[in-house]
């Protein structure tokens, strides 16, 4: 008969070995697609602005904090040049509203311990006077690039999330 210590730290190890083979390779590899960090740039909310946030901080790592919702702001459509202060209004799916302002590189989000939005939502950008709603609603993927990643007039995607057509 094993002595329950020896038995104890047995099924720990066990338990650790079993869990290091359920790692995810899609997440894996969707992790390391997005590239090392920018030159100069530090982990924080001013790095990687325009990519899919959720990606690494939609729960299975290795980001942290978690994200419910996370993107980037540009100034026009197909531009580079990112806007900081503009007020994304979400209303998720029960009426409940979060409003989050983008930062110096365009970045805005929600960490999901503040909120878990019912999904579907609306969202609303407001900068300067000017209020842009969004034309579809969003689903169930709070990472905005996941959809606004493709190039200016790519048909497949929409462009990154931008204020102005001009």
């Amino acid at each position: 008969m094993i002595p329950t210590r020896v038995a104890t730290v047995l099924l720990a190890m066990l338990g650790a070995a079993g869990s290091a083979s359920c790692i995810d390779p899609i997440h894996t590899d969707n992790v390391t697609a997005l590239g090392g960090e920018a030159s100069g740039v530090r982990e924080g909310p001013t790095h990687r602005p325009g990519q899919p946030c959720l990606t690494c901080h939609g729960g299975s790592g290795p980001g942290s904090p978690e994200f419910s919702v996370a993107g980037t702001v540009y100034a026009v459509r197909g531009g580079a040049q990112a806007v900081e202060g503009v007020s994304v209004v979400l209303t998720d799916a029960n009426k409940e509203t979060r409003t989050l302002v983008s930062n110096e590189v365009g970045n805005f989000y929600i960490e999901a311990s503040r909120w878990a939005p019912a999904t579907p939502m609306r969202v609303e950008l407001q900068y300067g006077g000017k209020a842009k709603v969004m034309k579809s609603l969003i689903g169930g993927n709070g990472t905005c690039a996941f959809c606004h990643y493709g190039a200016d007039n790519e048909a497949t995607h929409m462009p990154p999330v931008f204020m102005s057509d001009q």
